[in-house]
């Protein structure tokens, strides 16, 4: 089945590599890496928050909610968060040189003495009650974030826009969540056990101290483990059994090396708020706006029993891994159906390298552009549609990365065992879809792309037609239609239930490290 020890390359240490870069780096050697081309010193990386340019690749996280108890404390606390002094208080992490255990990026240097890697990262997030609550609406009468709606409005209040609703409506959210005292998300990732226990006694001190802060709420996630040449091994693997982490978005002048693929590198304004933006003003004033970001956090809970028994119940139409590669657009091991429609184990198999270069639709038209080897309607087609003609992009092989957004998530619940379906466990995902407009990119993805059946253009899909993953489905009308060549009849799979359901949400404001100074000295 994917997903076990059925390699991607036929050797060994290709395999190894491809962990390796996974979780820990991503390898720098060859011709065909890029980061964009552009300068990288272009952005400001000491002065942005960490995660929104770089994945961290630990295995652990923790996020804690906070509500504001006394504003002056508050605003103390967030500016020893960046005073640069780590014997007083944890650090926010920034975006700067830290390859540190990594392989260098384009504006590191190789020639740099090796060091190692940090056993923590922390990062911080606002929402706009949060900003009120730190009195930072009272005390700046130039405040502005008028091309930012959605954050002043948050996340309940848009609900309904991304088909929250129902069990996933934000009157069912927990943890104290979209009800006004949602005011600071801090994020800690640790290398270990030992660092995360060491970290989080060190914050919930500072929390508490002067009464600044209120925890109302945290929660952890973690990364799977798998068998590895008979060892459990840190894997990237999510709920429903999927490999994760392969399609990764490329920031023209990061600070992150990635595989050239068919895709054009995002401008940097998309996921750091900067002046040349296109469909934005920056927040007002500029000390506080400037090198920011925004991010949507979510919990999500997935029916993974639910998910495998949808599966088994259509082995009648169809094998049951190639529908779940199907609703996905890659077989579970990670292997894209643009390049093995057929079998996760193509011949020769797939280098990592070349998992993420395929295009659906070419400038001529050409490829896939009925879906035959992947479904248009497909999970993976409908988050990133690469050159597919959809809403808000309809040039065949154009671009869509103005809707592109950065995940940055992990698992919750333990990792999930085929032989103990009903173990009563919850699991899901936790973590942040980092951009710069949540109205044009998280909000257009999850309510155009995900939930409409008129996305793709001039490609019909059956008008009830949503993400047969993440999509909110009502099994009366749910369809999830699978085109066949020659001329055969689609498979039509219907039915089915929503697989996921949001827990928790909040529309979050990242600030810089010079706007999180600029609020402590109010």
């Amino acid at each position: 089945m994917a997903g076990e020890n059925k390699v991607l390359m036929p050797e060994t240490k290709e395999r190894e590599s491809f962990f390796h870069r996974l979780f820990i780096g991503h390898g720098t050697s060859g011709s065909n890496l890029h980061s964009g081309g552009t300068t990288p010193s272009a952005l400001d990386l000491g002065d942005i928050q960490g995660f929104i340019l770089r994945g961290y690749r630990m295995p652990l996280v923790r996020h804690f909610l906070l509500t504001v108890s006394i504003p002056t404390e508050a605003r103390k606390l967030l500016g020893r968060l960046v005073s640069g002094d780590e014997s007083d208080a944890p650090q926010i992490t920034t975006a700067e040189d830290w390859h540190v255990g990594f392989a260098p990026g384009p504006g590191d240097n190789p020639a740099d003495v090796p060091r190692h890697k940090p056993d923590y990262c922390l990062n911080v997030g606002i929402t706009w009650p949060g900003l009120v609550a730190l009195e930072v609406k009272d005390r700046v009468p130039t405040l502005s974030f008028k091309s930012f709606g959605a954050f002043i409005a948050g996340a309940a209040e848009r609900a309904e826009l991304v088909n929250d609703t129902g069990p996933s409506a934000p009157e069912n959210w927990i943890g104290g969540f979209g009800r006004g005292s949602d005011h600071v998300m801090v994020t800690l990732h640790a290398i270990s056990p030992e660092a995360m226990t060491t970290y989080t006694d060190r914050l919930a001190a500072s929390f508490a101290e002067g009464n600044a802060f209120r925890e109302i709420w945290r929660i952890d996630g973690m990364a799977w483990t798998d068998t590895v040449d008979g060892k459990p091994t840190f894997c990237c693997k999510v709920p429903f059994g999927y490999t994760d982490g392969i399609s990764m978005t490329t920031i023209r002048g990061g600070p992150e090396r990635y595989t050239a693929d068919h895709q054009q590198p995002c401008e940097p304004w998309l996921f750091v708020l900067r002046d040349e933006a296109e469909n934005y003003f920056v927040p007002e004033p500029r000390e506080l706006g400037l090198n920011g970001s925004f991010a949507v956090f979510k919990m999500i809970k997935t029916d993974v029993v639910g998910f495998e028994n949808f599966l088994q119940s259509n082995k009648g139409k169809i094998d049951p891994e190639l529908l779940a590669a199907k609703i996905c657009g890659r077989w579970r091991n990670g292997v894209p159906l643009a390049l093995s429609p057929e079998t996760d184990i193509p011949a020769g198999g797939i280098p990592p390298a070349q998992l993420n270069d395929f295009e659906y639709v070419n400038p001529d038209g050409s490829g896939d552009p009925r879906g035959l080897r992947c479904p248009v309607g497909a999970h993976m087609r409908r988050i990133n549609p690469r050159g597919q003609p959809v809403t808000g992009q309809g040039i065949p092989g154009g671009s869509n990365n103005t809707h592109r957004l950065v995940r940055r998530g992990m698992p919750y619940g333990p990792t999930y065992d085929p032989t103990q379906p009903y173990d009563g466990i919850e699991r899901g995902l936790l973590g942040y879809f980092i951009n710069s407009s949540i109205e044009n990119q998280y909000e257009f993805v999850l309510g155009h792309w995900v939930n409409d059946s008129e996305f793709a253009g001039a490609v019909r899909l059956n008008p009830k037609s949503k993400d047969p993953m993440i999509g909110t489905q009502d099994p009366v009308e749910s369809i999830f239609v699978i085109p066949q060549a020659n001329g055969a009849l689609p498979i039509k799979v219907t039915g089915f239930s929503t697989f996921v359901t949001t827990r928790a949400a909040a529309y979050c404001f990242l600030p810089s490290i010079t706007a999180v100074k600029f609020i402590s000295q109010l």
